[in-house]
This record gives C-alpha cells, sequence and structure tokens, in this order.
C-alpha cells in the first residue's frame, strides 16, 4: 500500500532470499494477499505484481498465480532448470534462446488453452478473477487472502500452512 501510494508503478514478490534462517512464504498466498489488499484500499490498478518464483514450474502454477493477481511471473527456477540441462548436453544443441522461446510458447500456449476453457480470449480479463476454486483451504483464509473465490470444502488455515512450510523448509535444507 505505501509504495502504491509512493507512486511506485511495479511491485515484485519474490521467493529468492529463502535460506537456511529464511523460509519462504507459499507465493500465490502472498501474490493474493497483496492483491486483495491493493483492490480493497482501490490502488491495484495503478500498480503491477510481478511474482518471481521458484514455486512456478508448469502451466497451472502460472494460471494460479495470474488468476490470484500477479501482473506477470517469473519461473526463475524453471529457467535454471532448463539451463543446467544444457549446461550438461541434454538439450540436443539448442541455444539458451531457443530453450527460452521454447519454455515461453509453452507456458502461453497452456495459459491461452485455459483461460479459453473459460470463454476467456484475453489474460487481463483472468488476471485477479479467482475463476477457480479453493479446496482445501479454511474459509476465513479464502476470506482474507482470495476474496470472491468460491470455497464449498473448507480446510488447513494460516497456522497448517505455517507448519507445511516450515517442515518442507527443513527437509529441503536438511544436510
Amino acid at each position: 500500500e505505501d509504495a502504491a501510494l509512493r507512486g511506485c508503478s511495479t511491485i515484485v514478490l519474490s521467493d529468492m532470499a529463502t535460506g537456511p534462517e529464511r523460509v519462504a512464504l507459499p507465493m500465490i498466498l502472498a501474490t493474493g494477499g497483496v492483491h486483495s489488499w491493493l483492490v480493497a484500499k482501490g490502488l491495484r490498478s495503478y500498480v503491477s505484481i510481478v511474482v518471481r518464483s521458484g514455486e512456478c514450474l508448469d502451466t497451472h502454477a502460472f494460471a494460479v498465480l495470474v488468476g490470484v493477481g500477479a501482473t506477470a511471473v517469473n519461473a526463475y527456477l524453471a529457467q535454471e532448470s532448463f539451463l543446467d540441462r544444457q549446461d550438461r548436453g541434454l538439450t540436443g544443441g539448442r541455444s539458451t534462446a531457443d530453450l527460452c522461446h521454447n519454455f515461453k510458447v509453452a507456458i502461453e500456449t497452456g495459459l491461452l488453452k485455459i483461460i479459453a476453457k473459460m470463454g476467456i480470449s484475453v489474460i487481463s480479463a483472468y488476471r485477479g478473477g479467482y475463476n477457480f476454486e479453493a479446496v482445501g483451504i479454511s474459509r476465513a483464509l479464502v476470506a482474507e487472502f482470495f476474496p470472491g473465490m468460491p470455497s464449498r470444502i473448507s480446510g488447513i488455515g494460516l497456522a497448517g500452512l505455517e507448519a507445511k512450510a516450515v517442515e518442507l523448509h527443513r527437509k529441503a535444507w536438511d544436510p
């Protein structure tokens, strides 16, 4: 909110600073929280939300992040993954530009397919529209972070999400 009020036109949400002592907040929750807060304050149309996430590895993850409010998504871990495959000689001699282009086309094609099934023709009409249902997340959490998203099956709340994130983090950093 403060950044938007100061005239900032882009907010970048990133999980890149995670480390042994820093647990990542689920990027979908962070994105939905920022988006819904800015909407409630009447500031969302003035600010783009760019998400840099290691969680985003496939079209579904892109679709969910855009659906909860992301303007753009940078899937840095997916990019590092196919560059690592290139370094190991597993990409058939394709150039970095070809790999990036193929990934971009695959994601764009997948997103178009997802939104077209809903009768939507442009990504801006899908952005922040909560065009899907929350399953297994508490209704209170959905109401706060994803207002307007349908949720017929309640479930885990913030404390449960925190416990899962901490456990996953512990496993990831276990020597």
